[in-house]
């Protein structure tokens, strides 16, 4: 386990897409009992709410999960790290992973995934979101600061490669501000996945 500020995990307000599109990419797939893993002040948690779905909002600081409920004090809070999730198997309809796993060693990363996938429902979704490695540093060395907080960054292939070892990738899209519309995916400074919980199956199958 690193020894990284857990409090530093979260997807906050400005980090939010202005475009409305992204942001129905991202909650579109959402059906049902949803967990905002890592979800620092509750934006999405808001959303999810705003949908009509239930939500649950987790995230290892509890500073970010007080903002969290006076922003909504009837949104279940929940304290805790991404990486063990204290849930039953089974729990969730849909999970949002949003600019999260890039602040995980590579074995929080795959030990995060493997628990998302144990607790959510066979069929169920995840939506996740990261920055595309090279493009993120080349935009952050010209148009923004590049955090330092990240800890390991994935290109989208090696995200592809993590994904499939737990899931079926039913979506890659991405974002690169206004040129979201005309630029594949492996372009764009953040990165979309939607995938689905295939249930038992071996890594084998789920490279299919």
């Amino acid at each position: 386990m690193s020894t990284i500020d857990r409090s530093r995990w979260s997807y906050d307000d400005g980090c939010i897409p202005s475009q409305g599109w992204f942001v129905r990419k991202i909650l579109d797939p959402v059906r049902g009992l949803t967990l905002d893993c890592g979800c620092g002040r509750g934006i999405w948690s808001r959303k999810i709410r705003e949908k009509g779905l239930p939500a649950v909002s987790l995230d290892p600081s509890i500073r970010r999960l007080r903002m969290c409920r006076c922003e909504d004090n009837n949104i279940l809070v929940i304290c805790a790290s991404c990486t063990h999730l204290p849930f039953r198997p089974d729990s969730f309809d849909s999970i949002l992973l949003l600019e999260v796993i890039e602040h995980l060693t590579k074995e929080e990363q795959k030990a995060t995934l493997e628990g998302i996938r144990g607790v959510l429902k066979t069929g169920g979704t995840l939506v996740l979101t990261t920055p595309n490695k090279h493009i993120y540093r080349l935009l952050g060395n010209i148009v923004f600061t590049h955090n330092p907080e990240h800890l390991n960054e994935l290109t989208l292939g090696e995200c592809k490669r993590m994904l499939r070892q737990f899931f079926r990738i039913r979506i890659i899209d991405g974002k690169l501000g206004i040129l979201d519309r005309l630029v594949p995916s492996f372009l764009c400074w953040d990165l979309l996945f939607v995938c689905e919980n295939p249930g038992p199956v071996s890594g084998e199958e789920l490279n299919i």
